[in-house]
């Protein structure tokens, strides 16, 4: 009697795993279904924000890039499945193949080239100082609406060289952008 109960109790586990997969393909099929780009080359990043994310609001469909060219398809990606920008992207500045600092660029970009005023809303999460030297004379900067990209906003990783340049700091700074991000939809 024993083994029967655990093996309807085995059953109705996997019943549900299956439910939930099929559910999680369906919303991420679903063109109407909001997403959020993630952008780090570090995976523990990128599964702990996916996480914060899904906390907010668990129907969100998140996708997520370990550097900026991948993530420049993955927004091709998006736009083709679900016919709209993401809600926004968290986006580190130093990684491989293509840095934060070149999807800026190429975001923005893209909506001048289109006359907008404004381009998809990115979070800048960095454990960096946020400045880029160019050519000896000049830095470029995310910081204070430096990068030109409108909208911007920068939040410093617990390991930020100087916490007091972004507009938040750690974790709960970048909870309430995502909050205010995901709310605002």
């Amino acid at each position: 009697m024993a083994e029967h109960a655990s093996t309807d109790a085995e059953g109705e586990i996997l019943h549900r795993q299956y439910i939930d997969l099929v559910e999680t393909i369906k919303r991420n099929m679903d063109p109407r279904s909001n997403t959020v780009l993630l952008v780090d080359d570090e995976r523990g990043i990128r599964m702990k924000v996916a996480r914060d994310v899904k906390a907010f609001d668990p129907s969100i469909v998140v996708y997520e890039a370990g550097n900026g060219k991948d993530a420049l398809e993955k927004l091709t990606q998006i736009r083709k499945t679900h016919v709209r920008d993401p809600l926004f992207i968290v986006l580190d500045l130093n990684m491989p193949i293509m840095d934060g600092w070149a999807v800026i660029a190429k975001l923005k970009e893209e909506y001048e080239s289109k006359g907008r005023a404004s381009g998809i809303p990115i979070i800048v999460l960095s454990s960096t100082s946020g400045e880029k030297n160019v050519a000896f004379i000049m830095k470029k900067s995310v910081h204070e609406s430096k990068s030109g990209y409108i909208p911007l906003v920068t939040v410093a990783k617990e390991t930020c060289v100087d916490k007091r340049r972004y507009d938040a700091a750690g974790e709960p700074g970048l909870m309430n952008w995502l909050d205010y991000f995901v709310r605002k939809k």
